[in-house]
């Protein structure tokens, strides 16, 4: 049985009548990181609201590990793309939140333990105006690991982030992937970032699905690699020609 069944989806907004997501299906094994790319409005973060059970689908529904989702669980864990951290509360408290809503007597010696393995040990008592975007998003990841999630959805995690850190922090995406072995959908609008990530990518065009392709390269992956050229081709082939995707 896969972990995560998407069955045929329909979702609109408003009286339009014309769908944001169209019949879209798809199945992900457990463990698997999976990256949804698209260019914008495409439906990618409709898509993962209903993942998360923040909105309702129209028609069609979505099971991980066998049971529907139809409301927000603590077993569904989201890192937003402005991180969502609470500002009046610092580091420890942010990642802790989770598990002290869930009544864990452990929360604080989990929110320890995933501070130091996102790397910001010694930052527990600093407060979110105090950080960087690429230390901002790292407490985000550790926050919604914090309640040991079945399913790690990321909604354009590295947007908003620089170059150089986005670079930094897809390779930290990939070490907390692997040691913590969770299922992964991850949004983006970035070629490069999804060839990079994806153990597979699904594309979606005007909210359908038009392309799903496994990536066969180990990893660590290059960008110059020939065969990592050639999938961001194949996928600028799909998309690249009539909606602007981003290329780095």
């Amino acid at each position: 049985m896969p972990f995560v069944n998407v069955n045929h989806l329909f979702k609109s907004y408003g009286d339009s009548g014309s769908y944001v997501l169209n019949d879209v299906s798809f199945q992900i094994n457990e463990n698997e990181f999976v990256c949804v790319l698209g260019h914008s409005g495409c439906g990618k973060s409709t898509l993962l609201n209903l993942l998360a059970g923040f909105i309702k689908p129209d028609k069609g529904e979505i099971s991980v590990n066998g049971q529907l989702v139809s409301k927000p669980s603590a077993q569904r864990g989201v890192v937003f793309q402005d991180h969502g951290l609470f500002p009046w509360y610092n580091i420890l408290d942010n990642v802790a939140f989770g598990p002290k809503a869930l009544k864990n007597k452990d929360a604080y010696r989990i929110a320890k333990r995933l501070i130091r393995m996102v790397g910001l040990e010694g930052y527990e008592k600093t407060y979110p105006s105090s950080l960087s975007g690429g230390m901002a998003q790292r407490v985000g990841i550790a926050r919604a690991l914090a309640t040991n999630p079945q399913l790690l959805l990321m909604d354009e995690p590295l947007g908003a982030l620089d170059a150089m850190t986005r670079e930094k922090m897809r390779i930290e995406i990939l070490r907390i992937w692997k040691e913590t072995k969770k299922t992964v959908i991850f949004i983006t609008h970035s070629i490069a970032e999804a060839v990079y990530l994806a153990d597979r990518v699904i594309v979606l065009k005007e909210g359908s699905i038009c392309m799903d392709e496994k990536i066969e390269m180990e990893r660590p992956r290059s960008v110059h690699a020939s065969q990592f050229i050639d999938y961001t081709k194949k996928f600028e082939k799909v998309l690249f020609e009539q909606n602007e995707l981003v290329m780095d």
